[in-house]
């Protein structure tokens, strides 16, 4: 590595400097440094240095008769002749054709967006050592960090540039804006990496970005190439930031302002604190420490440059008042003649006794001392309050004389959703402007006078369901609430249910302890803020006669007969004893004498949902104590999500209770105060796990090994199976099973993992005989296609045995499904990189940690080894193709050399693969295929295999719709959370940014399927988890390969794709809706 860090290409850069790396003027003055000048010719076509004169104007420069050619159209209109002429010729024209220097990679080039390249890892909150590299004001200026990898993968980018456009080319290629392409810098001619901001209307120029060094600079078309795929999608090497906290005073920085930062920044590498991540990471807001000791942010106040920055945020209760009192010149103006509303003053408020606990939900948050909740358990009189408003100013027409009074209360309508509220009416900001409350959320808002009706008197029966609380115990660390401790609360409880218990009253609000029960353990809010620093403890509340009843808490619900009181009754599904083939779904895979299945009977899997929105709604509301017994149904939390399941309790012990969740087969432990009573009504649908155990075969050995329990566990999870009872007993039923059409007792027997019933125990290893096996094997694939694709799941039934005869046969090439992913460390948030997705049950990740280049580079020579000898080649003819989720090598069609790679999908006569070490995919042949060696997987796949939390909820097939909505969420940014790892996949919990409203992709994707099941009961539309190909270029020095767009509507009559659109955006109406509900 150099010892100086590369210096950027620029726009307007003369003279001499490092190589490949000029210096601008805007950098020298920053780095302290000052070319020579010199008066240097550029072509008027091209932009390369231009040597040669037009023959007749004499002024304008060409580098050759080509360029000239190609500008005459152009410059005939502005040459004048210095000369008289006899005639007025044109040069003749020319056709520019390719030629041989254009490579490959560069034809097969797929244009790249920034959305393509990875985002920056810079880590919100820290800070980090960078110089600046382009500055043009504190609102815009370049960063290169100065950490190894980042200056590693700019020298890297920047010679393989080099190498590959080193040939000249005359081939046209028009980019388009927002498009990341490979550009010859005016200065040095040589190539960089530069994002087309604008295009000039006749397409000859395009203003460029050189995303590597943050400068830029106008570029003929003709030194814009398509950027080849070969270029790792490293993110941009500058970072884009602007300075947080401060605005100009003037508007626009002045010109003082910058040569006085460009002086402190001049020749120095500074401390950066990165704030916030702007426009999708691209952007970041930053803080400077200066060698003067002050932040830059500071300075700029200080020395009159700049004003801090003024965040727009809700009016707080003394900017309401002062509002009101402003704007009564506004409300009286027009008011003569007109209704103001007087009659209808605001509901009282609940009451709720200091003391008291319950569920509540967070609608509006300003601080810690400042939330707003509404009681879970009255969430049904609010949705009705909700349709009777809807109804009521439906009904009611815009009337022309309604100007109702501040203090009263009517109807608005809130501008993010439409729909209607009860509002109260706080100020006129206008004549026609009006600042309302909404009573029953707590947020407010300035809307138009038109968006607002008279309210009814029924409809101010019920009373305010806003309830004003505020943490008890704590207290700001400084003056107010930090930034940081605003956001760590707003993630915390947005889109949760909670519980809160009323510990005092203060100036109209209840203090409370708010507990957050769906974690493990209970964490209590107050708590987690002081342990982090964002609060300090404070003064318990004294609580006094007055503070007895809070005004701002709802009445208790009536109460609920005890489920004691009616008898429990319950039953189990069981599965038919007569000989017919009944369709299962594994849930629970212990081994193959023991697994849980539910029967597939999509009516019964749209029941266990509507079960599951009944069982929310009952837990939540329950708050009587729970004695569990044994042998007896109650309902359950499941630790994994958080939601509640109905369960059986199976033993007791001091702290904790054992369990079995009836529905789905799991047992586990669970805290005492995660139970709840059930009621029959919750009973009436049977319990829905099935024990099973796999009939005719015994293991091996006293009990099943790995590899049995791996390769079962692999053949029927998420696999729609047919199963025969064969014999039914108090522990479960015995049962013959096909998965794939194939017998799975056959195949365990068959891969020598399993036994017959009494039967003496198959030799595992390789003998003298395993030849013939061998060969026997190949013919029952030439046979048996589906035992082909059965065997292969292992590699076990179809490997090259060693010549010696002694090697174990796991030892031999194959097709592993069971090779080892990353385990993610667990409760890690990061923005993860999704190079593939199958389902939200299955889609592989590119790995936040680096891999190790050295060991990389090694494994990819031992492969280039391995799949050249022909030993490799000639055993490829006789395997079996492998299963999706394999491992394999795959032969890259870009450059013809050899990867590790994973199976996404299988066809006819070719397969899709992702290449595991870089995240790209590319559907191949077969005869591009190699099994992999077991020493080949000895180092790490780049890519890490994932699953939503929840898979225990999934359906085996997948709606498109739902499908598609989870890719869409995906493909817009999510924050992931590693919750755990299952032996194969990491767990992770997916959930939106906080500006995108933060809710959590489980729970979207659990009613996307609830709302789709609802929309069409009868006729699903399903299918199977289905992959994507990923056009994200490779972060190799390999070209990335080029994969068609699957059409998801292909082969569809116009009619079908009609009605299948109308279902999602149906769909996509309903969710939307939730979101919003969820976020108010």
């Amino acid at each position: 590595m150099p010892n100086a860090a590369p210096v950027r290409p620029s726009s307007n850069a003369i003279g001499d400097g490092p190589t490949n790396s000029p210096l601008s003027r805007d950098t020298a003055a920053v780095l302290g440094m000052v070319p020579p000048a010199l008066t240097v010719y550029f072509c008027n076509y091209c932009g390369q240095q231009g040597n040669f004169r037009c023959k007749r104007c004499k002024k304008t420069p060409y580098c050759s008769v080509v360029c000239q050619t190609q500008d005459w159209k152009a410059h005939r209109q502005l040459c004048k002749s210095t000369d008289p002429e006899p005639a007025n010729e044109k040069p003749k024209e020319t056709t520019a054709l390719p030629v041989a220097g254009d490579r490959a990679g560069l034809l097969d080039s797929k244009r790249v967006y920034l959305k393509d390249l990875q985002m920056s890892k810079v880590i919100k909150g820290t800070d980090i050592q960078a110089s600046v590299v382009e500055f043009y004001s504190p609102g815009r200026f370049f960063l290169l960090a100065q950490r190894p990898e980042v200056l590693e993968a700019l020298q890297s980018i920047t010679t393989e540039l080099q190498k590959i456009y080193s040939c000249p080319s005359v081939t046209t290629y028009v980019p388009c804006v927002g498009e990341v392409c490979a550009v010859q810098f005016s200065c040095d001619l040589n190539w960089y990496r530069g994002l087309v901001q604008t295009l000039a209307t006749d397409q000859k120029t395009a203003n460029i970005l050189y995303i590597d060094f943050g400068n830029e600079e106008d570029v003929p078309v003709d030194r814009i190439k398509p950027l080849a795929t070969n270029i790792q999608p490293f993110c941009p090497c500058a970072m884009e930031c602007r300075i947080t906290g401060v605005v100009p005073v003037a508007g626009d920085w002045s010109d003082e302002c910058c040569i006085s930062v460009r002086q402190l920044l001049a020749g120095k590498i500074v401390t950066v604190k990165l704030v916030e991540t702007l426009e999708h990471g691209r952007i970041h807001a930053v803080n400077i420490l200066l060698s003067m000791g002050k932040q830059l942010s500071t300075f700029l106040v200080e020395y009159g440059y700049a004003a801090e920055e003024t965040v727009n945020t809700t009016p707080t209760e003394q900017e309401i008042y002062a509002m009101m009192s402003a704007s009564l010149d506004n409300f009286r103006r027009l008011s003569d003649g007109k209704d103001d509303n007087t009659w209808a003053q605001p509901p009282e408020p609940l009451t709720q006794a200091v003391g008291d606990s319950f569920s509540v939900m967070v609608t509006h948050l300003l601080s810690p001392n400042e939330i707003i909740v509404q009681k879970v358990e009255n969430a049904g009189v609010i949705q009705e309050l909700q349709l009777k408003l809807r109804e009521h100013c439906c009904q009611v027409p815009a009337p022309q004389n309604f100007r109702p009074a501040p203090g009263t209360v009517c109807c608005a309508q809130f501008s993010e959703d439409k729909q209607w509220y009860r509002a109260k009416v706080l100020a006129y900001s206008s004549e026609e402007g009006v600042c309302v409350g909404y009573l029953d959320f707590g947020n407010s808002e300035v809307v138009d006078l038109s968006y607002l009706r008279p309210i009814s008197t029924e409809l101010l029966a019920l009373p305010m369901q806003a309830m004003p609380c505020g943490l008890a115990g704590v207290q700001p660390v400084g003056e107010s609430w930090s930034q940081d401790c605003l956001l760590a609360l707003q993630r915390r409880v947005s889109n949760r249910i909670l519980r809160i218990e009323i510990q005092g009253a203060h100036e109209g609000k209840a203090l409370v302890a708010m507990i957050d029960e769906a974690s493990d353990p209970q964490a209590n809010v107050a708590e987690l803020l002081t342990s982090a620093g964002f609060a300090a403890p404070a003064p318990a509340p004294v609580t006094t006669t007055s503070d007895q009843q809070v005004d701002q808490t709802t009445t208790a619900e009536p109460h609920a007969p005890s489920p004691a009181c009616e008898p429990l009754v319950w039953s189990s599904a069981e599965l038919p004893s007569d000989g017919q083939t009944v369709a299962l779904l594994a849930s629970v895979v212990e081994n193959p004498g023991e697994f849980y299945c539910r029967i597939n009977n999509p009516t019964d899997h749209q029941r266990l949902i509507e079960l599951g929105t009944e069982l929310k709604q009952h837990c939540e509301g329950q708050a009587s104590p729970f004695e569990p017994r044994v042998g007896e149904p109650c309902c359950a939390m499941f630790p994994g999500d958080g939601a509640w399941y109905r369960a059986m309790v199976n033993e007791l012990s001091e702290d904790k209770v054992s369990v079995n969740f009836v529905d789905y087969g799991y047992s586990m432990k669970v805290e005492e105060s995660h139970l709840r009573p059930i009621t029959p009504q919750l009973l009436t649908l049977p319990f829905q796990a099935v024990r099973c155990r796999l009939a005719g075969v015994e293991p091996l050995g006293s009990e099943w090994s790995s590899e049995a329990l791996l390769w079962f566990q692999t053949r029927v999870d998420g696999e729609q199976l047919c199963a025969n009872v064969l014999s039914a007993s108090e522990q479960g039923y015995d049962v013959k099973l096909e998965s794939r059409g194939q017998d799975v007792a056959a195949a365990l027997i068959s891969e020598q993992l399993a036994k017959a019933p009494g039967a003496p125990p198959k030799e595992t290893h390789a003998t003298t005989g395993a030849e013939a096996k061998h060969q026997e094997k190949i013919k029952e694939n030439e046979h048996s296609q589906i035992h082909v694709q059965a065997s292969n799941q292992t590699g076990a039934s179809s490997k090259e045995v060693p010549t010696d005869g002694t090697a174990a046969l796991s030892e031999a090439p194959s097709f592993p499904v069971d090779w080892k992913t990353v385990e993610l460390p667990v409760n890690e948030t990061f923005q993860p990189y999704i190079a593939a997705v199958i389902s939200p049950s299955l889609f592989y990740m590119i790995g936040p940690s680096q891999v190790d280049q050295q060991k990389l580079q090694g494994v990819m020579m031992e492969l280039a080894a391995y799949c050249s000898n022909p030993r490799a080649s000639s055993s490829s003819t006789v395997l079996s193709r492998p299963a999706p989720g394999a491992a394999c090598c795959a032969q890259f069609s870009a450059d013809n050399n050899w990867y590790r790679a994973v199976v996404l999908d299988v066809a006819e006569n070719e397969m899709t693969v992702i290449y595991a070490d870089y995240g790209n995919t590319e559907r191949v042949p077969f005869s591009r295929i190699l099994p992999i060696p077991v020493q080949l997987l000895q180092l790490p796949f780049q890519i890490t295999r994932c699953t939503l939390t929840g898979k225990e909820h999934f359906p085996a097939q997948w709606p498109k719709e739902v499908q598609q909505m989870f890719e869409s969420l995906l493909a817009n940014g999510v924050l992931a959370t590693v919750q755990s790892f299952s032996g194969s996949a990491n767990v992770l919990s997916l959930t939106l940014p906080t500006e995108k409203g933060g809710g959590q992709l489980t729970a979207m994707i659990l009613d996307a399927l609830q709302a789709q099941a609802k929309s069409n009961p009868c006729q699903p539309s399903t299918q199977k988890a289905e992959q994507t190909d990923s056009s994200i270029p490779t972060a190799s020095t390999t070209v990335a390969p080029q994969t068609p767009q699957q059409n998801s509507f292909s082969g569809w009559s116009n009619q079908n794709s009609m009605d299948h659109l109308d279902q999602l955006v149906q769909l996509q109406l309903s969710l939307i809706k939730q979101l919003v509900g969820q976020t108010k």
